[in-house]
């Protein structure tokens, strides 16, 4: 289970919330396990994911009947199965020939071949619009699809909206006061009877939850995280001088699959800009992002072609020092503001005045996987600590007009006496000869 079930109980109660209901699919995968093919299509808002407080009420997916059978290869631990239909399946085929007309379907076919769904024709009907060919064996594929589908068969709405707010009558919690991260799913429920439900803006508090990972998130994002070293290092081994940096994005991609993940992105930029070519005596910067079923990997190094000056050494030296002067100091309770002025403190004292940014940011199911300021928030306005088993970036980016551009970051978990590093933590100047 990717949920940790602790800490979401621990922060719907800090909230007062008796549920929470994902709409994003970040937030829909996180509390059911679930992921399918219709996140990739951008389906949005046909599937959700309810999570009662009370552990003993039922926790629902809701997805289109249709999908179900995605639950085969990507099952949810969430004991409620809510489905809706949005096409009828044709009526029994009479054993004749293996043909039916528009005049059998349940409802009359509207334009562009969609049809008008009711409540009582879905009622009781098929999840699949498919017909079974009369008489014929049916192979073991076939049927355990069929059994799938039965399984499932019954109670089925006609939107995605009905069957969640099933879902929430099924939990008793029509009248409770639930989180939601898409603020106007509330209102849509409202317009379909749950007249009495409450709820609040919960995009931040998913946030809040997913902050600290469960075991299995910190196992996906040890993948992910040396995965996207490995994407990195392969990036560097293939540059050349001349190169386009474009691309370096194609060699990261590939090095990404060719490890069964994925490539989110790869800045490459030369004094503050991602055009042109590879240059010879030019600090490079890169800033990997691949992810491995979903979790990111976030790991950023610098390249030089020819000869650094003393004085690049002297400043990589620097922030390598002070890194790690910060992670021996980051504990569970230890505030970002209080870690951020110690790695300036540190960088600036260990011989690189001037460096302005020392940026710690959760990773997970998104690069930035902590509360963020949104609409008229101003910066800061969620002060954040560091918690056990978060996993985190500091990020150490620096641009000197005149002197170049670098970067470096590596991916921590927070432990209840320290850091424990998923990279490597090689944060050397990456030196390659012209």
């Amino acid at each position: 289970m990717l949920l940790n079930r602790a800490r979401a109980n621990a922060i719907m109660d800090l909230h007062g919330l008796d549920g929470l209901v994902a709409a994003f699919q970040e937030n829909i995968y996180y509390l059911s396990d679930y992921w399918g093919s219709m996140f990739l299509m951008s389906r949005n808002y046909t599937l959700y994911a309810f999570l009662p407080r009370d552990e003993s009420k039922p926790a629902a997916l809701i997805m289109p009947g249709t999908g179900v059978y995605h639950l085969e290869h990507a099952p949810t631990w969430m004991p409620n199965v809510a489905t809706f239909i949005t096409r009828i399946a044709p009526k029994a085929i009479p054993e004749r020939d293996f043909e039916f007309s528009t005049e059998e379907l349940i409802e009359e076919p509207v334009s562009g071949g969609d049809q008008v769904v009711t409540a009582e024709a879905v009622k009781d009907a098929p999840l699949t619009p498919y017909p079974t060919r009369p008489g014929a064996p049916m192979a073991q594929r076939d049927q355990q699809l069929l059994d799938r589908y039965a399984m499932h068969r019954g109670g089925a709405e006609v939107t995605a909206c009905r069957a969640l707010a099933g879902a929430i009558r099924a939990a008793g919690l029509e009248k409770g006061r639930l989180g939601f991260d898409d603020p106007r799913v509330l209102g849509w429920l409202q317009q379909v009877g749950l007249d009495d439900l409450r709820g609040v803006d919960a995009l931040n508090i998913f946030k809040q939850i997913r902050m600290v990972k469960s075991q299995a998130e910190i196992e996906l994002l040890k993948t992910a995280g040396r995965m996207s070293e490995t994407a990195i290092n392969a990036v560097v081994d293939a540059m050349e001088v001349g190169m386009p940096l474009d691309e370096l994005g194609r060699i990261h991609a590939l090095s990404m699959a060719q490890q069964g993940g994925r490539s989110e992105w790869i800045i490459a930029n030369i004094r503050g800009l991602a055009t042109g070519v590879v240059e010879p005596n030019e600090l490079i910067k890169l800033d990997s992002v691949g992810s491995w079923q979903q979790y990111r990997g976030d790991v950023g190094r610098s390249v030089y072609f020819g000869t650094p000056t003393d004085e690049m050494l002297r400043r990589f030296d620097a922030v390598s020092a002070a890194l790690r002067i910060a992670y021996e100091a980051i504990r569970p309770g230890k505030s970002f503001k209080e870690i951020v002025d110690l790695t300036l403190k540190s960088v600036h004292e260990a011989g690189f005045p001037g460096f302005v940014i020392a940026g710690p940011h959760s990773v997970g199911l998104e690069h930035t996987d902590h509360p963020v300021s949104v609409g008229p928030e101003m910066p800061g306005h969620h002060p954040l600590v560091f918690e056990e088993n978060m996993v985190f970036t500091l990020d150490m980016p620096y641009h000197e007009f005149g002197w170049g551009t670098t970067h470096v970051e590596d991916m921590m978990i927070v432990r209840a006496n320290g850091c424990e590093p998923i990279t490597s933590m090689d944060t050397a100047l990456r030196v390659k000869p012209i």
